[in-house]
């Protein structure tokens, strides 16, 4: 049976140091949001995907590991969590594993609150691009003048563009 916990404790250091490299990633992805570098953003988006892959595989691995645990322990691998096999381990092996939960889940944590910041960040470069684009789209406009007689002046300038991106 130590050999199965030994196993898990593998896999899961594995997803740790691949979760490592996503938070690193992704805040290389902040620095590279707020200085605009497009082209450096679309080869971390890229660099990330293969992450994410990786993450999916050691995903399968654990839920394979932890149907075998489960079988052992004689229940349904859907009742089986870290803090049930925390409960259960005992010694050293126990402590890895409660190790590896607080790990684990300070770093999921700190991903979703940098994804956070990513994600407002990407929303108001968005959003200024879009002012912009406006701003330029409506530079031509003359609807302020007024003429001689004091009436407003209809005549619009043409726009360079004729419709939004």
């Amino acid at each position: 049976m130590d050999c199965l916990y030994n196993e898990l404790i593998n896999i899961l250091d594995n997803e740790i140091a691949t979760y490592n490299d996503i938070y690193k990633i992704s805040k290389e992805k902040t620095d590279i949001i707020v200085e605009g570098k497009v082209s450096e953003l679309e080869k971390i988006v890229q660099a990330e995907q293969q992450l994410i892959l990786r993450v999916t595989q050691i995903e399968n691995q654990r839920e394979t590991i932890i149907f075998k645990i489960s079988r052992a322990l004689k229940l349904k691998s859907e009742e089986i969590t870290l803090t049930t096999l925390i409960e259960i381990v005992q010694g050293d092996l126990g402590e890895k594993l409660r190790s590896q939960q607080e790990s684990l889940s300070k770093l999921v944590k700190e991903l979703t609150n940098l994804n956070d910041l990513n994600s407002k960040l990407i929303r108001n470069s968005l959003d200024y691009i879009n002012f912009s684009l406006n701003l330029f789209a409506n530079s031509g406009t003359k609807d302020n003048n007024y003429g001689i007689d004091a009436e407003k002046s209809s005549s619009k300038a043409s726009s360079m563009f004729d419709f939004k991106i």
